[in-house]
């Protein structure tokens, strides 16, 4: 199942540029390239980011927190890390738009297998991207319809894990 974050970059945005410049197509494609290997956010070092399901209801929004989500954390549910560095970036010819692939870290990809025994079904709701101690949230989405699992052998798998930038040009 692919499942894109869809974040959109607004003019507003692109008007720390300078007043009265209009920034060229190669200015506005750069904003992903950099943040795929910006340090800080989507491609540390060390300490990878993580991808975290979340087993509670939640309203997706820009304000959303990291303390507002329920994360999965038991039954092979848990944090599943990305790779470190930089993250895959390219332009979909087809939409013109920037996609950001957040890279799994070593292992079967974004794909969990639950284990251990249930006492009650879990739903999952979406999912967050997040810094490796959970501290931040980064990216979250809500998946189509809720999946609930109850037994071990269930898959969820999530890949690919895509941020799609909407870079409108600037007029």
């Amino acid at each position: 199942m692919a499942i894109c974050l869809t974040l959109v970059i607004a003019a507003v945005v692109l008007a720390f540029l300078a007043p009265g410049l209009l920034p060229m197509v190669a200015v506005r494609l750069q904003l992903g390239a950099l943040l795929a290997a910006d340090t800080t956010t989507l491609a540390p070092a060390m300490n990878a980011n993580t991808v975290a399901l979340i087993v509670a209801p939640f309203t997706l929004s820009e304000n959303l927190t990291i303390g507002s989500l329920t994360l999965a954390s038991t039954n092979g549910l848990g944090p599943i890390a990305c790779a470190t560095g930089s993250q895959e970036v390219a332009i979909s010819p087809v939409t013109n738009q920037q996609i950001i692939t957040i890279v799994p870290g070593a292992g079967s990809g974004f794909r969990w297998v639950t284990s251990g025994s249930f006492t009650a079904p879990i739903t999952i709701y979406g999912y967050a991207l997040t810094t490796a101690s959970q501290a931040a949230l980064l990216a979250a989405q809500t998946l189509p319809s809720p999946i609930s699992v109850s037994q071990t052998g269930y898959q969820i798998d999530l890949d690919p894990i895509q941020m799609t930038f909407n870079v409108t040009p600037i007029t």
